[in-house]
């Protein structure tokens, strides 16, 4: 396969494993070519600072569009860097391979982090139509400040669904469990004309896999509305802490346990990404300062057992809001919302 060098010859390769997986699918019932898969990451850094996570980026024409060169992954990276904020890596590679690289990637460069989709986030595209009908949901608990393995409530489903009537039964198990524990994922899908035009699934740490597709142009324009939608609410958040000062209020529907919380970021351990101390100590509720990792910025945080609020002084990066309302929503408080001075952000 020759070396991608325009935006137009990574359009027609996706397009050809597009249409080659929709004629395996009719003739054998399985796909051939890669799924594609998309990572949004929130960066701080331009990108010689970033680099890349195989290789080196190679720039398409005149493009703010990179392929990734060496490394062993021929023509499998691709990064859109037409945002100041939110970037997309489209990846060719299989998923455990790349969420290693992503991972890997991000946790050697300050500045960068993932994109922690919320609830509203998940779930807009059911207020948009245009032919987006929801197909599933990840319903996730992973009660991440258990210090006993064996008294872990690990929670972990996934529900996926079609239109027949047979299916009632999985729509009431996934609403109840919806309105307890908070979503990892969505599965969607997009119909135009009567026929699959989409089908895919959003994860809530940024990332999204395109089962079937049948334009590919259709795909990035879907996949550019999250991130655009994204670095919104990040510009939005932050003109809303620099003119108010006041802080991010996040409001949990379970209880936590905020003596292993404590313990949690005391260790700057985990997603959270957080090292703090203690500052204050109440049977209902703790008080911190310290840093969040992926900037080294400084943040204070009040915790309750069911709430939080999140001060991010000076210039800061807001992007710790989300990832905590989204981690803490999966490991043990539930269905999290985030509000600053009264107005619910990062929806």
């Amino acid at each position: 396969m020759a070396a991608v060098q325009t935006l137009q010859e990574f359009r027609e390769l996706l397009q050809a494993g597009f249409e080659n997986n929709e004629k395996t699918l009719e003739q054998f019932d399985k796909i051939d070519s890669a799924q594609l898969k998309a990572y949004l990451i929130e960066s701080n850094l331009d990108l010689k600072a970033a680099g890349a996570p195989v290789g080196n980026w190679q720039r398409l024409e005149d493009t703010d569009w990179y392929v990734s060169k060496g490394g062993g992954h021929f023509n499998s990276l691709f990064l859109d860097k037409s945002r100041s904020r939110v970037w997309v890596i489209y990846s060719l590679i299989d998923a455990d391979t790349t969420k290693s690289l992503i991972n890997n990637w991000i946790k050697k460069k300050n500045g960068l982090d993932k994109v922690w989709l919320s609830r509203p986030q998940l779930l807009h595209l059911a207020n948009i139509g245009e032919g987006w009908v929801e197909r599933g949901l990840g319903i996730k608990f992973a009660d991440g400040l258990a210090t006993d393995e064996d008294s872990a409530g690990n929670v972990s489903v996934k529900a996926w669904h079609g239109a027949n009537s047979k299916t009632q039964d999985i729509y009431d198990i996934a609403d109840h469990a919806k309105k307890r524990f908070a979503i990892s994922s969505v599965r969607w899908q997009k119909r135009t004309n009567r026929a699959v035009s989409i089908t895919t699934e959003w994860y809530s740490d940024g990332r999204v896999t395109i089962n079937r597709a049948m334009d590919v142009d259709e795909v990035l324009i879907w996949i550019s509305e999250m991130a655009n939608r994204y670095e919104d609410s990040l510009h939005e958040a932050t003109i809303l802490r620099n003119s108010t000062m006041a802080p991010f209020e996040l409001n949990f529907t379970q209880e936590i346990d905020l003596e292993s919380f404590s313990n949690t970021v005391s260790k700057g351990k985990g997603d959270m990404n957080l090292w703090l101390v203690e500052t204050e100590h109440e049977t209902d509720f703790r008080r911190f300062k310290g840093v969040d990792l992926h900037t080294w910025d400084r943040i204070l945080l009040d915790v309750g057992l069911d709430y939080a609020y999140l001060t991010i002084p000076g210039e800061g990066c807001v992007n710790s809001a989300p990832r905590l309302a989204v981690v803490q929503g999966e490991d043990n408080a539930g269905v999290t919302s985030i509000y600053h001075d009264g107005t619910e952000v990062f929806v």
